[in-house]
């Protein structure tokens, strides 16, 4: 909170609510650890069906748990043996059969600088278990995009368009606080861990607190 002007302006309970959560999963706070975040959002002003405030508006502090935090989370389980995901990048990639989990070529671009640069088209998880049960997820960049755009209260993908052309002022940036806005591959990433995890995963105590907690900001 003392190094994040925002968080100060929020509701000191909530701030105290998910600093607990983040302790009781035993993650680290500090944005460098990226395990978990504490994100100011302004919440509406809940009125009951004749019209009367019951809760007025606010800025409230949401646990947002980070894909650092995920893969923390899974490995306490001790049952994998393999975790990971990676963006794909054009050309890499081609034939994605969903049935058998595979693509039919594949060629990663082993210059850093050069994959950098190139488009990513899609994200691609996968784990195996000690046991040698694997699983696969892949979804395309506009799969992800649709996804964000749908779940995210904070996210717009019209708007996301518009800040990747620079037409939005550097101004007006701070109106855009959505971690999809501030790094959407890191959010993509996430998503791909929640989502293969949560579906395919050994969910420990811990996991099953954590990503209903867990806001797609």
């Amino acid at each position: 909170v003392a190094v994040n002007p925002a968080l100060q302006e929020c509701n000191p309970g909530t701030i105290l609510a998910g600093a607990l959560l983040g302790e009781s999963l035993l993650l680290q706070p500090s944005p460098q650890l990226g395990q978990f975040y504490l994100v100011p959002f302004k919440s509406k002003a809940k009125r009951d069906r004749q019209g009367n405030v019951i809760e007025p508006a606010s800025v409230k502090a949401q646990f947002v748990l980070g894909y650092k935090g995920y893969i923390q989370l899974a490995l306490r389980t001790g049952q994998y043996k393999r975790l990971n995901v990676l963006e794909v990048k054009a050309g890499e990639l081609s034939g994605w059969d969903p049935f058998e989990e595979r693509f039919h070529e594949m060629h990663f671009i082993e210059d850093f600088e050069k994959r950098a640069a190139m488009p990513t088209v899609g994200y691609i998880a996968h784990f195996e278990y000690i046991n040698g049960f694997e699983k696969t997820l892949y979804w395309t960049a506009d799969q992800m995009m649709a996804h964000a755009d749908k779940y995210s209260a904070a996210f717009s993908a019209e708007m996301y368009e518009k800040i990747q052309n620079g037409e939005v002022p550097e101004k007006d940036m701070w109106r855009y606080s959505s971690f999809w806005y501030k790094n959407f591959d890191e959010m993509a990433i996430k998503t791909m861990l929640r989502h293969i995890i949560s579906k395919w995963g050994p969910v420990s105590i811990e996991m099953e607190k954590a990503i209903p907690a867990d806001r797609e900001e």
